[in-house]
């Protein structure tokens, strides 16, 4: 399959996991889903848990160049994909270790949602984010119409999802969705994942089980609801030609 889309290295008790289809700007499809979960379930038993981007941005979401139903097009090879989206928001919210973000250039719609459902959110001063699936016929699959309303209120999350508009790193901070601002969300992040493995497992994994149940306590109720809306969605004509647009679109600018 070539180089691989998701890296994971050890440094110390930390496990630092890369998304790596800079080319792409770590655009979600297929591959890099299924390495990343696979990922983050080998590094569960790890201090402290890291997500970052390589290259020029964190992640711009799912990669409309291509399909995630490669193999027949068909809404059950979608659904399984729906599902990989879901597990990455298991496995972060459900992980006994602090998972840590770091936030550089772009997270948009899936990506936006990896960043965010992390324990701490670290934002470089350039950091931009949204949520564009309502506006291009999509819809979430990661849990976020569940999480947002409780990190930021309701009617801000209303804004932020039906709008897909841009969030900038003073607003993010402002708002709730980042934890902090750094000049490098990288080291930063790696620091306080360093810091918060020295702490007491068992008492870092109690606090944070019960901050989550208290959060999302029906966050499977929510999975699943997210699923069907969004495979309601992808079966409308008005979504496909929201999605030929957007390729279209690409291929003017790189020819132009």
């Amino acid at each position: 399959m070539g180089e691989r889309s998701v890296l994971v290295e050890a440094v110390g008790d930390v496990a630092v996991i890369g998304l790596n289809r800079p080319e792409s700007l770590n655009a979600l499809n297929t591959h890099l889903l299924t390495e990343l979960v696979e990922a983050l379930r080998e590094v569960q038993s790890c201090g402290a848990i890291v997500i970052q981007g390589e290259g020029r941005a964190f992640c711009a979401g799912e990669d409309l160049n291509e399909t995630l139903a490669p193999e027949t097009g068909t809404a059950d090879e979608l659904r399984v994909a729906f599902g990989q989206l879901q597990d990455l928001t298991r496995l972060m919210s459900g992980a006994s270790c602090p998972v840590v973000s770091a936030i550089h250039g772009y997270a948009i719609g899936g990506g936006a949602e990896i960043a965010v459902t992390a324990d701490f959110v670290i934002a470089g001063p350039g950091a931009r984010l949204k949520f564009p699936e309502a506006v291009i016929g999509h819809a979430p699959t990661g849990g976020i119409t569940a999480r947002l309303p409780l990190l930021v209120g309701a009617l801000r999350a209303k804004d932020l999802l039906l709008t897909g508009r841009w969030v900038d790193a003073q607003e993010g901070l402002d708002i709730g969705l980042f934890t902090e601002i750094h000049e490098s969300p990288k080291v930063r992040a790696l620091a306080l994942a360093t810091e918060l493995a020295s702490y007491p497992r068992r008492s870092q994994a109690a606090v944070k089980r019960a901050v989550e149940l208290a959060l999302v306590p029906a966050q499977e109720t929510y999975l699943q609801l997210e699923i069907d809306l969004a495979s309601y969605c992808f079966e409308s004509a008005e979504t496909e030609a929201s999605f030929d647009a957007f390729r279209n679109r690409k291929r003017l600018s790189a020819n132009s």
